[in-house]
């Protein structure tokens, strides 16, 4: 049996790894300490990353504002309100965000809106927020509920961006409305003045009445037997409803309904009411145009006649009236 008699502390023959270690260190040049260039290039790393104020993103630094400091970039974007030039009779598109409120800076002390778009629209102040679920165009028309005669014509085009505020200036003069008017006439004009007055009150009865109001002035009842209103207009049919008593006007709301088989436009000036006196104004809503079997509401006003117009005095005989 044979045994090894090296002895202990003798050195064991030298490893493959170690011999190419010292081969790679000879032709670095030196050993692994020395501070000599090997071609590799590190960027030094700031301070402020070290201290957790700033941090990598695309290739640069984005500084973040610490608590309480002042940064000269802002850490958030900022999307300002959008000012658009508007002139009347003109449409304009302008796009608005989808599945989000929108709002809508008029420049009208109290506007309206018209439209036959499924967005909801609403009005605080001069201000219209809108908001729609789908892609479809909304079309409106903007007016100021004063001067119903001038709007904006607006198409705005849902994307899929953030809420816009659009602010609508205008180009040009808006003509003066009826009472701005009144205020610089001439005093040869004040019966021209009186009957713009006369048709923005009637107008603003009106707009009582659509928003299920009590206009300012007017009393309430049901109508009579004899106080109706008729349309002459092929089928559509008429059921009477209320009365409003005013001053100097009175106002007949009734049912009107489509009974044929086909759509209907309804012919508002066919519409009268029965009772003694001239029909002023006639208006349909929500709607003019009625589905079979569809009916909306009528609006009649009426300058009832004073006592006198009906039942006028005759002329005595013996007086020589008559002759």
């Amino acid at each position: 049996m044979l045994h090894d008699r090296r002895p202990l502390s003798s050195a064991a023959p030298p490893r493959p790894w170690v011999s190419l270690l010292a081969l790679a260190l000879s032709l670095a040049g030196g050993p692994l300490g020395a501070q000599d260039d090997v071609g590799i290039a590190l960027p030094a790393v700031p301070n402020a990353l070290l201290a957790g104020q700033e941090r990598p993103h695309a290739g640069r630094f984005l500084r973040t504002a610490a608590p309480g400091a002042a940064s000269a970039t802002p850490s958030h974007l900022e999307v300002g309100p959008l000012r658009v030039n508007a002139t009347a009779g003109v449409n304009l598109m302008v796009e608005i965000a989808i599945d989000h409120l929108n709002r809508i800076l008029t420049p009208f002390p109290n506007p309206q809106v018209r439209t036959v778009s499924d967005a909801t629209t609403s009005v605080d102040g001069s201000a219209i927020y809108v908001a729609t679920a789908n892609e479809a165009p909304v079309t409106l028309f903007v007016s100021d509920a004063s001067d119903p005669n001038h709007a904006l014509s607006l198409t705005l085009a849902p994307r899929r961006l953030p809420p816009r505020e659009i602010q609508l200036v205008l180009t040009d003069p808006w003509p003066a409305t009826p009472r701005a008017a009144s205020a610089f006439a001439s005093p040869g004009a004040a019966s021209t003045a009186a009957a713009s007055d006369y048709v923005e009150d009637l107008t603003e009865a009106m707009r009582a009445l659509a928003k299920e109001a009590l206009p300012s002035g007017y009393s309430l009842r049901q109508a009579k037997r004899n106080e109706t209103v008729t349309c002459a207009q092929l089928g559509l049919s008429t059921a009477r409803g209320q009365v409003l008593e005013g001053g100097e006007l009175w106002l007949l709301t009734a049912l009107a309904r489509n009974t044929s088989d086909a759509p209907l436009d309804i012919e508002e000036r066919a519409c009268r009411a029965s009772v003694e006196g001239e029909t002023v104004a006639v208006a349909a809503w929500p709607r003019v145009s009625l589905a079979p079997g569809e009916q909306v509401e009528l609006y009649v006003a009426v300058r009832p006649r004073t006592p006198e117009q009906r039942h006028p005095e005759r002329p005595s005989l013996r007086t020589g009236g008559g002759r």
